[in-house]
């Protein structure tokens, strides 16, 4: 199995999840951020390679703000998987997560520097993500909110109110270029929130389009027989028709109408009716070319355009569709067979700009009509 499809089993659309799923997507998504960067001044105050890039006393007084902010999220996290929150679901809870996530990130980005990679990263990467899952008011927010925040530090350290990343030590050499450690270490921050972020937009949009296509192919198709349904059958005439008198070719259609379908649905029921449909439309779309369209017109009629066919060629497989419908075989209760027959009204267009789409299908439907006053179960050509 793919992961695409593993985790669309597993976890379905984000898009599609309550507020309660969001927020705790993205407080999941930050808890890993989190770690990291606890991770980092845990390394920092202790390991001998990383202790002279680290300033130590801020790391000692910036250590339980960073333990404290990784309990906060794992406190939300708690209480957002608790069956009450889940039940009273509010976009209220997607609010004060973003703006927890933009705020305190803003401390973070403070401690290892305003102006570093990470924090751009997650300043330009985060409202992307955030606004295709979480309402974007809630984003809006969290993102003025944060900036604002930033601004009102950065001004800070420009006055030497506060310090500039006050657990980097040596970020800058005597020339004036960052430290090549940092840079390492600054991509290396950097790195989870790009993972993330490309990773959970491929999921997602991915997943938006599979729902995109499932609602354009809803809006084409009847629900019942799987064939294209009556507007886009239509929409397909009239294209077709464009095509053929822009390539001056002929061009024919054909009214399917169920014999005695009533009958079906008063006698054996509704249940014993859709099955009828449901077998007529796989021998009609069996029936014609790979080109052609065929759409339920409405009830037990079907529409079936078929595109380059001349009147011989049309009625040649008019006929083979009466012949396939004569020959479905509907098992009943009890063991009795039923079987279906057909009426066909055809007409044509060979050229004349006279004739528009909904001519075709008001001759093809009169046609059907002098079949099933003919007798039924046969195939009647329009007249001009």
């Amino acid at each position: 199995m793919k992961i695409q499809q593993f985790l669309i089993q597993k976890i379905g659309n984000p898009l599609e999840w309550d507020s309660a799923g969001k927020a705790s997507l993205l407080l999941w998504m930050y808890l890993s951020d989190q770690l990291f960067y606890q991770l980092f001044i845990e390394l920092g105050m202790s390991h001998p390679q990383l202790i002279p890039w680290v300033n130590q006393a801020e790391a000692q007084f910036h250590s339980f703000y960073f333990l404290l902010l990784l309990l906060v999220t794992l406190g939300l996290l708690a209480i957002l998987h608790t069956p009450q929150a889940r039940k009273h679901a509010s976009i209220l809870y997607e609010y004060i997560a973003c703006l927890y996530f933009g705020i305190s990130h803003v401390y973070y980005a403070y401690c290892i520097g305003l102006a570093s990679l990470p924090v751009g990263v997650v300043l330009l990467g985060a409202p992307v993500v955030g606004f295709i899952i979480v309402n974007h008011w809630a984003v809006v927010s969290a993102f003025v909110a944060s900036i604002l925040l930033m601004l009102v530090l950065s001004i800070a350290t420009m006055l030497d109110h506060i310090p500039y990343a006050p657990l980097v030590l040596g970020l800058y050499r005597e020339s004036g270029q960052m430290e090549p450690a940092w840079v390492v270490a600054y991509a290396v921050f950097a790195l989870p929130h790009v993972v993330f972020i490309f990773a959970l937009a491929h999921y997602v949009l991915q997943r938006w389009r599979a729902r995109e296509e499932e609602a354009i192919y809803l809006s084409r198709t009847d629900g019942l027989t799987g064939l294209l349904n009556r507007r886009y059958v239509l929409k397909m005439l009239e294209q077709e028709k464009h095509e053929c008198e822009t390539g001056k070719m002929p061009m024919a259609v054909i009214m399917v109408d169920l014999d005695h379908f009533k009958g079906i649905n008063d006698n054996w029921g509704h249940d014993v009716g859709d099955d009828v449909l449901v077998k007529a439309a796989q021998v009609l779309k069996q029936s014609v070319r790979l080109g052609d369209y065929v759409g339920r017109y409405g009830g037990e009629e079907f529409l079936v355009v078929l595109p380059g066919l001349d009147e011989a060629q049309a009625v040649g497989l008019a006929e083979r569709i009466r012949g396939n419908i004569a020959a479905i075989q509907v098992a009943l209760d009890g063991g009795d067979i039923l079987t279906l027959s057909a009426s066909l009204g055809l007409s044509c267009y060979t050229g004349s700009p006279f004739v528009s789409q909904d001519d075709l299908v008001r001759r093809a439907d009169v046609a059907l009509y002098q079949a099933k006053a003919g007798g039924r179960d046969c195939v009647m050509v329009a007249t001009a």
